[in-house]
């Protein structure tokens, strides 16, 4: 329990088993009045007993509309707000009504609405005071509205931190404005930013009672000059979306336009991203994994109702497009699904393509975006570390779609937006019609968008230099392997002996064991690895101290010219 106490609002242990109904409903109110994950913990002997209880009804605490001083207060820094914003979260959507509230609230002010990072979903797409998403690759149109806010309302919302970080270049958040925020959840009121006024409650009633509170004349002060500036803004970075096709460098950096030469004849991701928005069904419901590729695609879809737009949140679990569009289908069975997800991600899940052909699992399209690189590290290496590239490039070799056919699904591999856009539109019609599961392996370039976190990394700074002249050439004996059987000695020469490192040594720690090693492994491979071992410092914890005649029988293995280190 202590491993995930920081992970989930509330936890409870199973003492009782006559009490394992009660604990569970405990568990289960806290995690909706708290919008968080709960914990029960079930000891494994509580599993084996047999109770005869009766079982308890559940407790539903009903949600407040929040202090009423406290929204009173709220009340009236709108009615006097010259450019009030409004910024939408996941509380909007969960809570019953949300949107429908928080519309009626922006109405009666002429407010803009911004969405928080991935909840594209929480305010309606077509609406002319929409604004977009804010945050790491969102609307540049709401960063550019909200710097202008003098009274911002965050409803719903822990104001996490990739909603409020600069965008663009630009430190957005109006530090000057006043700041009102809304949440279910108290513990998470002021985390982020200096709040002003506070409001523990439901999104939707608290909104409900902030609008039956607004003054007659609230929002009439420059109505006319809000509603022009958002739909300027609206338009001008909708033109400046569309005219986006590559990545830029940043300065010191060419990644990208090395990335466009080498596969001069492959789609960027943005080109993906346009060619899928314009044949994607407005009433999809779509998934995004975490990564570089998929987080570009954050500023293109909107939504114009809610539970539209899946997304992994702040943990970065890779992995969690394809089940989580395997799920909403079953919700949703007459609605088309649709999940995008990096190559790297949709690794960690591509063994659900085995099993979700079978049966009567309902059908769903997946999109993976091909680019052969796990984007969100390597950018991170382009940026700080000189393309010192470690463990971020993916085997070329695999054929996602071939390996979707050899389930027995569909599978298409495409190159070009034209082929990208008809494979679109057929796999969605054959999900709806044909019942048909089809995965689009989709063949990008290898340009990659923003870092995740700016802010999180800087460039490595040198502290003292290191030269080779002020090494001491030495030998560590590290990882040390006891063998007690000949068995274990025949494993050991298998794996390690063919292929000796000089991060492995063997170190007996009896003379018989050493005298078993012996028949198995050459001391001249060791002593080979020994003389190219060159000037390196390795640590380690020995488990055993070797006896001295042990060491008596190391040592003239060891060359002359060098000194014998052991940790």
């Amino acid at each position: 329990m202590a491993m995930l106490e920081e992970s989930v609002c509330y936890q409870e242990e199973v003492r009782d088993p006559t009490r394992v109904a009660e604990v569970l409903n405990r568990v289960i109110e806290k995690a909706i009045r708290c919008s968080a994950p709960a914990q029960i913990n079930v000891p494994r002997d509580v599993w084996t007993k047999v109770i005869d209880i009766t079982l308890p009804a559940g407790v539903s605490i009903a949600r407040s509309a929040g202090n009423p001083a406290s929204v009173t207060e709220a009340a009236e820094l709108l009615s006097r707000a010259k450019l009030p914003v409004i910024l939408n979260g996941a509380g909007v959507i969960l809570s019953k009504g949300g949107i429908e509230a928080s519309r009626q609230l922006a109405e009666k002010l002429s407010a803009p609405v911004c969405v928080n990072y991935q909840h594209n979903d929480a305010f309606p797409g077509d609406h002319p005071l929409y604004c977009g998403p804010l945050g790491y690759n969102g609307s540049k149109a709401g960063m550019e509205i909200i710097a202008k806010a003098d009274v911002v309302l965050a409803l719903g919302t822990r104001l996490n931190p990739f909603s409020t970080l600069p965008g663009y270049g630009m430190q957005y958040w109006p530090s000057h404005a006043k700041l009102i925020q809304v949440d279910i959840n108290g513990d998470r009121i002021g985390l982020t930013k200096p709040v002003d006024v506070g409001i523990e409650g439901d999104a939707t009633l608290v909104a409900e009672s902030i609008l039956s509170q607004l003054s007659g004349s609230a929002g009439d002060a420059d109505r006319a000059g809000r509603e022009a500036l958002v739909q300027e803004k609206k338009a001008s970075w909708r033109d400046e979306l569309e005219s986006m096709e590559h990545e830029a460098d940043d300065p010191g950096t060419n990644w990208n336009e090395r990335a466009r030469k080498t596969d001069s004849d492959r789609m960027s991701p943005r080109q993906a991203w346009k060619a899928i928005h314009r044949v994607l069904p407005s009433n999809a419901i779509v998934s995004t994994d975490i990564g570089n590729v998929c987080a570009i695609g954050n500023a293109y879809p909107s939504h114009n109702e809610s539970r539209k737009y899946l997304a992994p949140g702040l943990f970065g679990p890779c992995g969690y497009a394809f089940p989580a569009i395997l799920g909403s289908k079953i919700a949703k069975p007459d609605v088309p699904v649709v999940g995008f997800a990096g190559d790297g991600a949709f690794g960690i899940s591509a063994h659900e393509l085995t099993a979700c052909g079978r049966n009567d699992w309902p059908p769903v399209t997946m999109v993976v975006f091909r680019n052969y690189q796990w984007g969100a590290e390597k950018r991170n290496t382009t940026l700080w570390y000189k393309d010192n590239f470690v463990g971020t490039e993916l085997n070329r070799g695999v054929e996602y779609a071939n390996v979707a056919k050899a389930c027995g699904l569909e599978g298409v591999k495409v190159e070009t937006v034209e082929e990208l856009e008809k494979a679109l539109t057929n796999a969605v019609e054959g999900q709806m019609s044909r019942k048909e599961t089809t995965l689009i392996e989709v063949v990008l370039n290898q340009e990659m968008g923003e870092p995740f976190r700016r802010d999180a990394m800087t460039a490595p700074v040198s502290v003292a230099g290191i030269n080779r002249e002020d090494m001491v050439e030495c030998i560590i004996l590290l990882h040390y392997f006891v063998a007690s059987h000949d068995e274990d000695l025949a494993c050991f020469k298998r794996s390690a002996c063919g292929c000796f490192s000089c991060q492995h040594y063997f170190v007996a720690s009896h003379d018989e064991d050493l005298a078993c090693f012996k028949r198995f492994a050459s001391w001249e491979i060791t002593l080979t690895i020994f003389k190219q071992a060159g000037p390196m410092w390795f640590l380690g914890t020995a488990r055993k101290t070797p006896h001295s005649s042990t060491w008596a029988s190391l040592m003239p293995c060891v060359p002359l010219d060098r000194p014998l280190v052991i940790i």
